[in-house]
């Protein structure tokens, strides 16, 4: 279902609101969005109001969103539960909803779940799920993430994550990250956290 032309044009007016640094413009432009229903309005919001301390407030509008498919609000449901914020710590609720939010091509949650896997966080644990974790480094890696690239050039080489021994695709794997590596030094540094979307 798509949303009307009015709930869109409110989001378009509070996002633009909220880069120029106009929270409260940006809420009252959110806000009738919001009542509609419409999920990255939702999803904005709950942003601003959980970088606000208004913690349950934002989970209740990330739990609204995330229910309509909003990958942004299935990664904000993920960091609540990650953190405690605005609800219980959990984990387990935490990995579900970073899952959720990469498979809707979330790109930071994409990046956390490789990195779970990776060290074994949130009840993530790649050998009991080799599968699961040998498609969250793939995605990653694919997307541009270097420690997953790094682990697929060494999985490859050494038979890890279900995976056969193959020189070939460990010189391909490794040859990506050398690339990462360089586009990485080649950026400036990155700047302070940004609103979604």
């Amino acid at each position: 279902m798509t949303a009307s032309a009015a709930p869109a044009d409110d989001f378009q007016r509070g996002q633009l609101a909220y880069h120029r640094g106009d929270v409260v413009g940006a809420m009252g432009a959110l806000r009738p969005a919001v009542q509609a229903g419409h999920a990255p309005s939702q999803a904005l919001l709950a942003f601003i109001l959980d970088r606000a301390d208004f913690s349950e407030e934002a989970f209740a509008l990330y739990r609204q969103a995330a229910a309509q498919g909003d990958a942004e609000a299935q990664a904000g449901l993920a960091n609540a539960y990650l953190s405690g914020r605005g609800v219980a710590k959990d984990e387990k609720q935490a990995a579900l909803h970073f899952s959720k939010a990469a498979d809707a091509g979330h790109a930071g949650a994409t990046d956390v779940l490789a990195t779970a896997w990776l060290r074994g966080q949130l009840g993530l644990d790649a050998a009991s799920d080799p599968a699961g974790a040998r498609a969250a480094l793939q995605r990653a890696a694919e997307r541009g993430h270097l420690p997953s690239a790094e682990a697929l050039a060494l999985a490859y080489q050494q038979g890890r994550y279900g995976l056969a021994i193959n020189p070939s695709e460990s010189a391909r794997w490794q040859t990506t990250a050398q690339a990462l590596r360089k586009q990485r030094a080649a950026r400036p540094a990155a700047t302070a956290s940004q609103a979604p979307r």
